[in-house]
């Protein structure tokens, strides 16, 4: 008689279940639970605004938890307002690539952009005679090298990315998983499978970090210290003779820049329209999404085409193409430029300047291009254009909030495809 021996713990499924080998590959399941989706979309999010953010260096008394909360708040407005975190990102790049021009003509060829942002993010500190240390950024740098003040700073590129903390690892992973999300994303609208409100706008997010995060991509990160320039004069001579003009940043940004930011900031808004057709859990619900959707993307380009109109006018450019329709005649008074120090005296600035063999060097802050002249001649923000603003900064406002509370409360109530996976995106790493 064949008798047929049971385990002890009567489990006979699970022994052999446990025996049977399954020859080849094995595809993990097609579904995904809420977890799935909240905490892939929250490592999107944390991952690419934790690499893109770029802090300038910290006091030598700030200890590492006020640092932290530093770049979380950082962080925090890279979500919530991620477009406000590029164009801040998008000034500093205008005003590093600016200063390589400037040292340029100065005959400081080993400066590069990442001078320009380690000088702006607090890099240089200036020692004069007997006077108390200070910061100088990019373009007192400039100031300060152009009137012999200091010679052409010495450290190399190198070096100063050496300072940088920038972890490549970290930049892999965080590529990876915005890949996956963005790729998944499209996916998932090819084959018509539906998606949740979050995943939008983290991919929103994403899209709009990728944009901070390639302006600062030359601008060191984390780094804790600066180099110290010495210089034989004192603060009084250096004050004296440079009055406010050099104590400012390299002013606004370039015409290719600005359109970089309008198409970034916009495609970062309009990127809520693609859910005009999502399921939600009630029709007030869709409605609201959509008209917000609208309100943010009409704000936005709004903002860019009154905003030009309006600096046109401060920068009294309309006038001038007027004048050049000869539907205006040109000012009386109107002369062409030329260098003068800030007290209005032609050449005394020059003549202060320190000299080498004789020779005194162009003042090349003082010559400035186009547009630094209407910057110093620019009329004031006046309050017609605050008053047409308000409103759509405050429409704005109210409908940010509302898409960033529903991307969370439409969570109770999905279709069920949402919870399909896209199997081809699966096989890109993530977390």
């Amino acid at each position: 008689m064949n008798e047929t021996a049971l385990p002890l713990n009567g489990t006979s499924q699970n022994a052999t279940t446990a025996t049977v080998l399954v020859h080849g590959w094995v595809s993990g399941p097609d579904v995904r639970g809420s977890w799935d989706i909240i905490w892939s979309s929250f490592m999107a999010i944390f991952l690419c605004t934790w690499t893109a953010i770029c802090l300038n260096i910290p006091h030598p008394k700030d200890r590492t938890l006020h640092i932290l909360l530093r770049k979380t708040k950082w962080m925090f407005w890279a979500v919530i307002a991620p477009e406000i975190v590029l164009s801040i990102a998008m000034g500093q790049y205008a005003s590093a690539r600016r200063s390589v021009r400037r040292f340029k003509k100065l005959e400081c060829e080993g400066w590069t952009i990442r001078h320009g942002f380690f000088a702006d993010m607090g890099g240089f500190l200036l020692q004069p005679k007997d006077s108390t240390p200070f910061l100088v950024n990019s373009r007192q740098m400039a100031y300060l090298v152009e009137r012999e003040y200091i010679q052409c700073p010495t450290i190399t590129e190198e070096e100063i990315w050496d300072r940088s903390k920038a972890d490549s690892l970290s930049k892999l992973i965080t590529a990876a998983q915005a890949t996956w999300l963005l790729f998944q994303l499209g996916g998932r609208a090819v084959l018509k499978l539906p998606t949740t409100t979050l995943e939008l706008s983290a991919g929103a997010i994403v899209l709009c970090s990728f944009g901070t995060f390639i302006c600062w991509l030359h601008k060191p990160s984390d780094a804790k210290s600066g180099v110290t320039v010495t210089t034989r004069f004192t603060t009084a001579q250096i004050l004296l003779d440079a009055g406010p003009i050099a104590a400012q940043p390299f002013p606004d940004i370039a015409t290719f820049e600005k359109i970089a930011l309008f198409l970034i900031t916009t495609a970062y808004a309009s990127f809520h329209l693609i859910g005009w057709n999502f399921t939600f859990p009630s029709r007030v619900e869709t409605q609201l999404w959509r008209w917000s959707s609208v309100v943010v993307t009409g704000a936005t380009v709004f903002f860019w085409v009154f905003e030009t109109i309006a600096a046109r006018q401060r920068f009294g450019r309309w006038d001038k193409y007027l004048i050049w329709l000869r539907l205006k005649k040109k000012p009386a008074d109107e002369t062409t430029p030329t260098a003068t120090s800030q007290d209005g005296e032609t050449g005394s600035d020059v003549e202060r300047a320190p000299k080498t063999g004789g020779v005194v060097r162009q003042d090349t802050i003082l010559r400035m291009d186009a547009f630094e002249e209407e910057m110093k001649k620019a009329k004031p923000i006046v309050f017609w254009e605050v008053a047409i603003l308000f409103p759509f900064i405050l429409l704005y406002v109210v409908a940010r909030a509302y898409l960033i509370v529903e991307v969370f409360v439409s969570l109770r109530e999905l279709p069920a495809g949402v919870y399909k996976t896209f199997e081809v995106a699966e096989i890109i790493p993530h977390w």
